[in-house]
């Protein structure tokens, strides 16, 4: 508390600053200032060959590769991206992690300057730096499958031991289905369907 009283308070900008110069580089933070002294109709592609990212918190991925085109228009920049890398996942079946190729395509149109826009439009922030990290994310989050498959015929896990038959089958005694639908078998086995015509 003494120490509160006496230091000045600190103005939001000056906090916004030092976070944006202590984030650690990241490929998809692009300073575009030099884009924007372009004519209109310049065009810049910047490819990206990346072989460890930490995207987010929630997201790290290998050998991402892709490339990012700038368009200047009057507007501003128009960016469009088609991004391909692998992260590691876990099979739905049999709880084996693998790697899953995930993608990013998108385009917008980013307005500059910022009195050109209207509400809800895309802009340039006034240090130039557009990040593309939550598009990104979002994008690779989105192209992950519901139930990732480490192979399009796993086995799964034996339901009483866990036993990964990828690897090996296991002792345990076959699954004798419901009882409750005993009689239904008892049916089938006695009088087994007629081949069709």
């Amino acid at each position: 508390m003494f120490f509160s009283a006496l230091t000045p308070p600190v103005k939001p900008q000056l906090v916004e600053q030092f976070r944006t110069l202590t984030k650690p580089h990241s490929p998809l933070r692009l300073n575009v200032g030099f884009l924007l002294r372009e004519s209109v109709g310049y065009s810049r592609e910047i490819l990206l060959d990346e072989p460890h990212l930490a995207i987010a918190a929630d997201l790290t991925v290998e050998d991402l590769r892709g490339s990012l085109t700038f368009t200047r228009t009057p507007q501003g920049l128009y960016v469009s991206a088609r991004l391909q890398a692998r992260t590691t996942v876990e099979c739905s079946r049999c709880l084996v992690e693998f790697a899953q190729t995930v993608f990013s395509s998108f385009s917008e149109l980013y307005h500059y300057p910022p009195e050109s826009a209207s509400p809800g439009d895309s802009l340039i922030p006034e240090d130039m730096n557009l990040d593309f990290s939550a598009v990104v994310r979002e994008d690779m989050l989105l192209s992950l499958p519901l139930q990732p498959l480490c192979r399009s015929d796993c086995k799964g896990l034996c339901p009483n031991c866990g036993q990964n038959w990828n690897e090996r089958p296991c002792d345990c005694p076959t699954d004798k289905g419901d009882p409750r639908l005993a009689v239904l078998k008892r049916l089938l086995d006695n009088n087994p369907p007629s081949p069709p015509c």
